[in-house]
C-alpha cells in the first residue's frame, strides 16, 4: 500500500528573482550574470534593446539591468518602452557618466543609475537593495487614498493612481515618494530627506528627486505654478498640499457620531 501524499501540506516554495541583464558586451554581460547567479538570483539575457523587449514581453523579470549604449535600439529607448506597460524596476548600468544623463535615464523612469567600470558586486548588492525596497515600498495593509472629491486617487498596494478618471502606473520609486510626502501632509521635507526615502542616498544627487517629483506632478496632473497635490518650497524642498478625502468609515462616524 502506498503511503498517503505530504505534498499537499509542503509550503510552496518560493520563486526567486529572476532580473534581465541587457548589454551588448558578451564578457560585461557574462560577468554581470555570473555575480547575480552567484547571488542566487535567475536571470536571463540580451545583447540588444530589441531582443530584450521580445525577452520581457515573454516572461516578464522582477527587475531589469540595462546598458544605454545598445546597437539599434537604445537603452533609453527600451525603458520608455518597458515603462509603457511595466513598473518593473530598472537599474541603468552605462558608460555614460554626466549628471544630465543619469538624470534623463531618471526622468524616463530608471530606479538606480551605475557606471562604469563598476564593482560586480556592488551592483548585485544595488539589485537586491532595489528588490527589497520594491517588496517593502508598502506595508501591508496600505489602502487606497482619495483626495480632491476624487480627482485623485491612489492605490500604493498596486501602485496604481486615477485621475479625472484616466488610470496608470506608479513606479516603485514614485511610490515610496509619494507615500512620504502624504504621510506628513503639509510638512515640509528637505531633498536629502526624501533622497533617503526613495534611493537610500546611494550615490545620487539630491536633483534626482527633483526628476521624481516632476515625474509625479505630471501623472497627476498637478502644476508646479499652482499645485494643488505637490508644492516646491524654494531652497527647501516639497510638501503634499492634496486635501485628502474621508474614508467611507470616518464618513459614517460623522454621520452616526454625537451631533
Amino acid at each position: 500500500m502506498g503511503g498517503r501524499s505530504d505534498l499537499g501540506n509542503r509550503p510552496a516554495v518560493q520563486r526567486r528573482p529572476r532580473i534581465l541583464v541587457v548589454e551588448d558586451e558578451p564578457r560585461i554581460r557574462a560577468l554581470i550574470c555570473l555575480y547575480l547567479g552567484r547571488a542566487g538570483l535567475d536571470v536571463s539575457q540580451a545583447d540588444n534593446g530589441r531582443a530584450a523587449l521580445d525577452a520581457f514581453d515573454a516572461d516578464p523579470p522582477d527587475l531589469v539591468v540595462v546598458d544605454l549604449l545598445l546597437p539599434g535600439l537604445t537603452g533609453e529607448a527600451l525603458i520608455g518602452a518597458i515603462r509603457d506597460v511595466s513598473d518593473v524596476p530598472i537599474i541603468v548600468a552605462s558608460a555614460k557618466r554626466s549628471d544630465d544623463d543619469r538624470l534623463a535615464a531618471f526622468r524616463l523612469g530608471a530606479d538606480d543609475y551605475v557606471t562604469k567600470p563598476f564593482n560586480p558586486v556592488e551592483l548585485v548588492a544595488r539589485v537586491q537593495a532595489v528588490l527589497r525596497r520594491t517588496r517593502r515600498a508598502v506595508e501591508p495593509g496600505t489602502e487606497p487614498h482619495s483626495y480632491a472629491s476624487g480627482r485623485l486617487s491612489i492605490d500604493p498596494a498596486l501602485r496604481r493612481y486615477v485621475v479625472k478618471g484616466h488610470e496608470g502606473r506608479l513606479t516603485p520609486t514614485e511610490t515610496r515618494l509619494y507615500l512620504a510626502l502624504s504621510a506628513v501632509p503639509g510638512t515640509v521635507l528637505d531633498r536629502e530627506r526624501l533622497l533617503a526615502v526613495t534611493t537610500r542616498g546611494i550615490s545620487e544627487t539630491t536633483r534626482t528627486i527633483d526628476v521624481h517629483v516632476a515625474n509625479l506632478r505630471r501623472k497627476f496632473g498637478d502644476d508646479a505654478s499652482h499645485a494643488w497635490v505637490i508644492e516646491t518650497v524654494q531652497d527647501v524642498g516639497y510638501r503634499w498640499v492634496a486635501r485628502r478625502d474621508a474614508s467611507p468609515g470616518q464618513q459614517r462616524a460623522g454621520k452616526d457620531g454625537p451631533q
